[in-house]
């Protein structure tokens, strides 16, 4: 059952490691959660620290948003920092992890701003607060540009339009997001932005 949904504006944001059924393939579970708690948590801190939420972790990452319960108005311009600031602290991850000999970490990372709906899903024993909506599948197709793109961080256009005068992008060519006929013109945030 779905509970007094809140429909507004805000800007979601999905996080997803690269590999990760690599990385763990054939190994203990309890590494998978020691990893998530050393990594995932730590990334999803960051998002905490520029005023975004962590939604929920998906096992290979995570679904965040801003200004959906916390009255930003400048969500879309914090969800880009909050990327920018998991850029640097999975570069001093990726540091302890190499001289531990472990293998580095890639993130892709997919930013939209849209309208959806901020609700309770619940069941008899089990209640979720989550976001709802087109915006979020759109940008978990966002995202998942981050892999054909070869990039980190991909902004749609209308979270681009927002932010444009803030950071530096580079316009990637347009894309056909899967299951959706809409094309699309995504936009890297480029790591020369700090």
């Amino acid at each position: 059952m779905i509970s007094d949904p809140v429909k507004k504006e805000g800007t979601i944001f999905f996080c997803d490691i690269r590999n990760f059924t690599y990385l763990f393939d054939e190994r203990d579970a309890i590494d998978a959660v020691e990893f998530a708690n050393s990594v995932l948590a730590v990334l999803g801190e960051v998002v905490e620290e520029h005023g975004g939420v962590v939604d929920r972790f998906t096992g290979d990452g995570f679904l965040a948003h801003f200004g959906f319960i916390n009255g930003l108005d400048n969500h879309t311009y914090q969800a880009c920092k909050a990327a920018i600031g998991i850029r640097k602290k999975l570069n001093e991850i990726n540091s302890m992890r190499y001289f531990k000999e472990e293998s580095v970490i890639a993130v892709g990372m997919g930013i939209h701003t849209g309208v959806a709906a901020y609700c309770k899903i619940e069941t008899k024993h089990f209640t979720q607060t989550t976001v709802v909506g087109d915006a979020v599948n759109t940008a978990s197709r966002i995202e998942e540009l981050t892999k054909k793109l070869t990039v980190d961080i991909i902004l749609s256009e209308s979270s681009y339009e927002l932010v444009s005068q803030d950071f530096k992008f580079q316009e990637m060519p347009s894309q056909k997001l899967r299951g959706k006929k809409l094309i699309v013109k995504p936009f890297w945030l480029l790591p020369t932005n700090f």
